[in-house]
């Protein structure tokens, strides 16, 4: 046995996440849903999807079957139009009153203001029509009125009459569209379109109603994805240059939600040593040959400034001072000792000054000129040559006796201890000057530029240096100074920086093999290698807030992706399509044939076949052929119009509910065999549902007044009219004579009488020219009761069929004929013109009364005669 609907829904139901669950509860127990649940239901999906939510939404709670009401929505009923302003030629406040319940019929000819009505509502209402441009609503394009098109729709959802405001492009009242509207626009739509059942029945609208929340909750979490994230992760992109193959960029480009805090501190750590080694690499690699003479140079500068730092720091120290002054002092005693014992030696002597540092300069010069190249090879002083006396080697003069004595004695003087050993003092002083530090580094010119070499790789050191070379320099002026026995200033304390200058030295040298390792291929291979790490490192340290804003985004993008993706509709369309497929496309087929039977349209080969929907049922026509898929280029007019009647009448017969629908014009090119079926399918579900009729036809407009009488049906009637001012107008006087039956003719002419009295009291003149119209419409009336009493409409005027069955109740007997053509007869007198010559009483008010009556009468027994001749002909009736 095939389950309910609704039983299938509930199964398939329970697969469902939670929050779908609790959106088809909420969508069985409400017809719309309001922001408040769809705002609940935006978090239950978040909540799933990993969001945190400020406040959290309501527990799910499962659709059940007892949530369901049978999904039947209250229908509405359309009572008017009312205030209109604005539209096409309208009047200003044009308004109209539809009946409650049954059938209103708005009859007017062209130009009669219908279709103003019409098309405000179809903008309002649920029509087949979607395209703007043809839902367009013009004011009078050539009249004067300005300001805004509106109107007010009114209906009663149960609590009274209502007004809905309407305006072109305001969005359409949920209410309004359980009220469908047929006209020419949409004719088409249904013909080449096919059927959109908005409101379906047993339940099957719920997955439906689900993928419109999906869409609707896809449409929010999209916004909010835009606000949230949009292109905020390209903002996060880290300009990379180059773009290479390191572990940074590597790690870059892997980041993802799953990245943690750890693993970013990690792959962005950049320390001052990595820096110092990025310098370091960075000089190498971009250093030439000059370059790396240079660095061999200055690392040769800083040996040697390592040493000399060494040396001085020994050599200039306060004691070593104190002994070069100590030094000095010893030579100045020994030589005052010498020159104390000279000068008792040579008292006697022509010139003074024996002894002294000049004659001993002059004395030491004689005896090296003696040695080498006078008397080469002969101790000195020579006194004698060849037993001849001896030149002397000062004034080139024979030596006399004298002149050699005093020769002699000096040499001994200078042979003697105290002599000597003063010179040896003097000598050990001279030495100690010439080997007196000479700080070739720290006194050197380019010391200045030296130590800005430093300076660029240690600035403290360079500070120190610069310190250590003022005291250094200083020290050794001293040091000579005392030497000297020169006066001196005192220097400041010597602070000797061989620790620092040896490290910087062995800096030096491990740059300058860095040099020579990076002239190697394949060395310099692996120092580029590990200078892009660095760099890229540094890179990534530097923009280590965009990692983290970048994982930070992804996450939130992945939790909205979850989201949407919980928002998908494609199974929620499988399913729903199954469930129309099971439960509501053979009704749709079987009620679409039907419909096409009754409008004798069978023949066509079209076919009707469901299309997938997501938010709605839809049921595509089929030509049926390969030349076209376009069934209105096979059609003619008339069948295009019966095929699209069939196709609006099968979509309203199995919507939900039973909601009013509006149709203009609805015989269109059709002729009036199918116009009459028309009408009679309109009163059919006037039985069933509000139906309004816009029609110009008023054989049509008749047509639809009989049936609906047929059905028990006392329709509504409106009749508009037009003038050079405006439309949409009502007559008050109702509808045209020549639209009413035999029974509203009879009743205007009752409710026209009533003031014959008054009339004939006040003017006899006027009397006679109102009941002399009267009489003519009684004619008429009596010419009306041989169509549709008499001969029960077997034939009628304006329309081409004859309808042979109703012959069964044809039934004229000789006294009802009399009498009708005596009733006849009294019409046909008083309504033509008559002698000038009272030879033709006028009647009386009460005359006219009675005559009125006597119809009425011979109606009603025509009637009984008519009844009484179909039960007498059983073999004539209908077989059905």
């Amino acid at each position: 046995m095939t389950a309910e609907p609704i039983d299938d829904v509930l199964d398939w139901a329970k697969k469902l996440s939670s929050w779908k669950q609790d959106a088809l509860r909420r969508l069985a127990i409400s017809n719309d849903l309001t922001d408040t649940d769809l705002g609940e239901l935006l978090a239950m999906v978040k909540m799933a999807a990993g969001f945190s939510p400020a406040s959290p939404p309501p527990g799910a709670i499962p659709f059940a079957k007892a949530h369901f009401g049978g999904g039947k929505h209250q229908p509405i009923i359309l009572k008017g139009i009312a205030n209109v302003d604005n539209v096409n030629r309208l009047v200003p406040k044009a308004a109209l009153t539809f009946c409650p319940k049954a059938l209103t019929i708005v009859y007017g000819r062209n130009g009669s203001g219908k279709s103003g009505f019409v098309r405000i509502l179809r903008t309002a209402c649920r029509t087949r029509v979607e395209n703007p441009a043809k839902l367009k609503v013009l004011a009078d394009v050539y009249g004067a009125s300005s300001g805004p098109q509106t109107a007010d729709i009114i209906i009663d959802a149960g609590a009274g009459d209502t007004p809905i405001s309407w305006s072109p492009g305001k969005a359409a009242s949920p209410q309004l569209m359980q009220v469908a509207v047929f006209d020419t626009a949409s004719a088409q739509l249904y013909v080449d379109g096919g059927n959109q059942i908005r409101f379906l029945p047993f339940g099957l609208a719920l997955p439906h109603r689900l993928n419109t929340v999906c869409l609707g909750l896809k449409d929010r979490l999209e916004t909010e994805r835009a606000t949230e994230v949009g292109d905020k992760v390209s903002l996060t992109t880290i300009a990379f240059v180059p773009i290479r193959d390191t572990g940074a960029q590597r790690f870059d480009k892997a980041l993802s939600k799953s990245t943690t805090d750890a693993q970013i501190d990690a792959a962005a750590a950049f320390a001052e040593t990595d820096q110092l080694r990025l310098d370091e690499v960075t000089a190498v690699l971009s250093a030439g040959a000059a370059a790396a003479a240079d660095v061999t140079a200055f690392a040769r500068w800083a040996d040697t400034l390592a040493t000399e730092c060494a040396a001085a720091g020994s050599a200039f120290t306060d004691a070593a001072l104190e002994q070069l002054a100590g030094l000095r002092a010893t030579a100045v005693a020994a030589r005052e000792a010498a020159t104390v014992a000279a000068d008792a030696l040579f008292t006697d002597d022509p010139l003074p000054g024996v002894g002294s540092d000049t004659w001993r300069a002059l004395w030491a010069a004689a005896r090296d000129y003696s040695l080498k190249e006078a008397y080469a090879g002969k101790p000195f002083p020579v006194v004698l040559e060849d037993a001849e006396p001896a030149a002397c080697v000062l004034c080139q003069q024979p030596l006399l006796p004298d002149g050699a004595s005093r020769m002699q004695r000096f040499q001994k003087y200078m042979d003697d201890t105290l002599d000597t050993a003063a010179t040896k003092a003097e000598q050990a002083v001279a030495e100690t000057l010439a080997n007196v530090n000479e700080l070739s580094c720290l006194r050197a010119a380019d010391f200045a530029d030296r130590l800005e070499q430093v300076r660029k790789r240690d600035a403290g050191l360079a500070d120190l240096l610069a310190s250590f070379q003022a005291t250094a320099v200083a020290r050794r002026e001293q040091a000579v100074a005392r030497l000297n026995g020169e006066p001196y200033e005192a220097a400041p304390a010597i602070a000797v920086p061989s620790e620092g200058v040896k490290a910087f030295a062995l800096k030096l040298k491990a740059e300058k093999d860095g040099l020579a390792q990076a002239s190697n291929v394949d060395e310099r291979a692996k120092l580029t290698e590990e200078k892009a790490e660095l760099e890229d490192r540094k890179t990534l340290s530097a923009n280590k807030s965009k990692l983290v804003t970048r994982r930070d985004l992804l996450i939130i993008d992945a939790a909205y992706g979850k989201a949407l993706a919980d928002v998908q509709t494609r199974g929620i369309t499988q399913r729903a399509n199954e469930l129309l497929d099971t439960h509501l496309t053979t009704a749709v087929v079987t009620q679409f044939d039907a419909e096409r039977t009754r409008f004798d349209i069978m023949h066509l080969n079209v076919g009707l076949a469901r299309k997938s929907g997501q938010t709605k049922a839809e049921f595509e026509v089929n030509p049926n052929t390969k030349l076209t898929k376009v069934t209105s280029e096979i059609l003619s007019e008339g069948e295009q119009r019966a095929l699209a009647l069939a196709g609006f009448l099968t979509e309203i017969a199995l919507t939900d509910g039973s909601g009013a629908i509006v149709i203009d014009d609805p015989v269109s090119s059709l002729d009036r065999d199918r116009s009459a079926k028309v009408a009679e399918r309109i009163a059919e579900e006037a039985l069933k549902r509000q139906v309004i009729v816009f029609t110009h036809d008023i054989v049509f407009f008749n047509e639809l007044c009989r049936t609906a009488d047929a059905q028990g049906i006392e329709p509504v009637t409106v009749a508009l009219f037009s003038d050079k001012n405006a439309a949409g107008k009502i007559d008050a006087a109702g509808m045209p004579w020549k639209g009413l039956n035999v029974a509203k003719r009879i009743g205007r002419l009752k409710n026209d009488s009533a003031q014959l009295s008054k009339v004939y009291a006040s003017s006899p003149a006027d009397y006679e020219v109102a009941v002399k119209n009267l009489y003519g419409r009684l004619r008429d009336t009596y010419e009306r009761v041989v169509e549709e009493i008499i001969f029960r409409d077997i034939v009628r005027r304006g329309t081409d069929v004859i309808q042979t069955q109703l012959l069964r109740y044809v039934c004229l007997s000789d006294v009802l004929a009399i009498r009708f053509h005596e009733g006849m007869t009294r019409a046909n007198t008083h309504s033509h013109d008559n002698p000038a010559a009272d030879t033709v009483a006028v009647p009386s008010p009460a005359e006219f009364g009675k005559d009125i009556e006597e119809l009425e009468l011979l109606i009603a027994d025509l009637k009984a005669d008519s009844e009484t001749a179909e039960a007498a002909r059983p073999q004539m009736k209908s077989k059905k």
